[in-house]
């Protein structure tokens, strides 16, 4: 995180702001050969050397009370790629979100490039996504923060096809 100057703040919070707030959405899973890399915009950024995908989604802070962590996010379903490769996926994919302000990008330029190094204002990262649903116009899903305190234990069982060296 990082404190934002009070007149970006003041810039952002003021009805008529030129700045807007962006999200840049990275989908990580070990079947994807690259990540899903997206940006809350209709236009492509290039932010820390790597493009992001202009493609609008809505997006909320994950909650912050005694039960573990979730949010919800949709993404617009402009491009049927992204919706088939993550209901393609066997389990799980990973999501970081990070919150810039367009303050941190030329705007004259496709894509947008980042003017210095951009920092996010907000972020979280390492939570899954879940109950992912596709529909003509949009792609959503929850995401939480796994509670490795509701696991299972032990969460790796000694058998004999796992360890058979045991068990000769």
């Amino acid at each position: 995180m990082r404190v934002i100057a009070a007149t970006v703040r003041d810039d952002l919070e003021r009805e008529t702001s030129p700045y807007a707030i962006l999200g840049f959405l990275t989908v990580e899973h070990p079947s994807l050969p690259v990540p899903l890399r997206l940006v809350s915009d209709v236009i492509d950024y290039v932010w820390g050397g790597v493009t992001w995908t202009g493609m609008p989604f809505d997006f909320a802070q994950l909650s912050d009370d005694e039960t573990a962590a979730t949010a919800e996010i949709r993404v617009q379903n402009v491009d049927r790629r992204i919706g088939q490769a993550l209901r393609a996926l066997p389990d799980r994919a990973t999501l970081r979100l990070d919150i810039l302000t367009s303050a941190d990008f030329d705007l004259a330029v496709e894509p947008r490039a980042e003017i210095g190094t951009a920092l996010a204002i907000y972020s979280f990262s390492h939570v899954e996504l879940v109950d992912v649903t596709a529909n003509p116009v949009e792609i959503s899903g929850s995401v939480f923060l796994r509670d490795p305190t509701q696991e299972p234990w032990p969460g790796v069982s000694a058998t004999q096809s796992r360890l058979p060296g045991l068990y000769r």
